[in-house]
């Protein structure tokens, strides 16, 4: 499976069931051999460190330990599926500032 995003690129992580940008995040491993929360990433997921939280309520689509809520993952790496990253900078602007 091929997907352009890429270690060390910040993105903006969108909402599962909405069209909401939800945090903005830098990815740290596209692998899908990486362990996180006790499972390992799969193909269809990245790890992301979150970075600033848009929309503390939104839910994690792979909660871990104590982290349920995009509010709990604050500065903490979560799993977040490739087809709800969104890396195009100026489609964020559009569509989060509805210009």
């Amino acid at each position: 499976m091929h997907h352009p995003v890429q270690v060390g690129k910040t993105v903006i992580l969108y909402a599962m069931l909405r069209s909401q940008a939800v945090a903005r995040g830098v990815v740290i491993s596209t692998n899908p051999n990486t362990i996180l929360g006790g499972q390992p990433l799969g193909k269809q997921f990245c790890e992301v460190i979150v970075n600033l939280v848009l929309k503390r309520d939104a839910m994690l689509p792979r909660p871990y330990d104590d982290m349920e809520t995009m509010a709990d993952a604050d500065m903490m790496s979560i799993a977040w599926p490739y087809k709800r990253v969104i890396i195009n900078w100026s489609l964020f602007f559009l569509c989060f500032f509805d210009l």
